[in-house]
């Protein structure tokens, strides 16, 4: 019995000896953060999305303050928490440019679209692995994957067709990285033009794609025949030039034209 209470003193001295050294070497070694770091983590959402590129708000509020430089922003914030800490730390000028969002590069609905048996979890995922529930291996197979990554509910999905609401999109890119078929494609929005797009993703020849989905690119060329038009076409498939678009007409004629209907436009 006394040896158990020495043994249990000895260790409760030998505790309280490294609690005293790991205190003294907590204060002796800490890293005094800069007090505007907090400061600016205040200012900003807390959405940790990654759109700055940045693993997360704190690691970039400390690169802006070390490097005293706000890089690309705060795009969930906008503006006005980007001017907040541009004149927290003293910077001239504040983020501008252009917004980056994403649109999806398919626009059929269920209807639409040659459907195949699957049973199998209702993942986008796991479904693409295992041959999916649409005969077409391009297209969208509308479980939504992408909605549950979204940090502002600026996806949505109706009739198996999924909507981004540009309004609310920061262009974090989480849907580009969880789409298995990669359908969505980052784009600078221009807010003086309606965002254009080419809802097809199929790089089949025209007779195939018409026989999966009846609203897919057939690469008939009619987009890129218009008077100064921006459409191109590659691997039996329209895209824009976005380089080339300064207005709108060509674009809205080719919509009208088009004889699938794939060319939208992003409301």
């Amino acid at each position: 019995m006394k040896e158990i209470q020495i043994s249990i003193l000895v260790l409760s001295i030998v505790g309280f000896i490294f609690a005293l050294l790991l205190a003294f070497l907590s204060r002796k070694l800490r890293v005094e953060e800069d007090p505007r770091v907090e400061k600016v983590m205040m200012s900003l959402p807390g959405l940790n999305c990654g759109a700055c590129g940045f693993s997360g708000c704190r690691p970039f509020a400390e690169a802006v303050v070390k490097e005293r430089s706000i890089f690309s922003g705060c795009l969930p914030g906008g503006e006005e928490v980007n001017k907040n800490i541009t004149s927290l730390l003293g910077l001239a000028g504040h983020v501008g440019g252009e917004r980056r969002v994403v649109f999806c590069r398919c626009g059929a609905e269920n209807k639409d679209k040659k459907g195949r048996c699957y049973i199998g979890p209702n993942t986008c995922r796991i479904s693409d692995i295992i041959g999916g529930n649409i005969v077409c291996r391009y297209g969208c197979l509308g479980y939504g994957d992408c909605l549950e990554v979204c940090p502002k509910e600026a996806i949505s999905l109706k009739e198996g067709r999924v909507y981004v609401d540009i309004e609310r999109c920061i262009g974090c890119g989480k849907c580009i990285e969880i789409c298995p078929r990669n359908l969505f494609e980052f784009v600078s929005l221009n807010k003086d033009l309606k965002l254009y797009y080419i809802a097809c993703n199929n790089k089949d020849k025209a007779v195939n794609v018409r026989e999966l989905c009846s609203k897919g690119c057939i690469a008939c060329g009619i987009c890129v025949k218009v008077d100064n038009s921006p459409y191109y076409l590659t691997e039996n498939l329209s895209h824009i030039d976005r380089v080339k678009v300064n207005n709108e007409k060509p674009l809205e004629q080719a919509r009208i034209k088009c004889p699938t209907k794939c060319i939208l436009i992003q409301e």
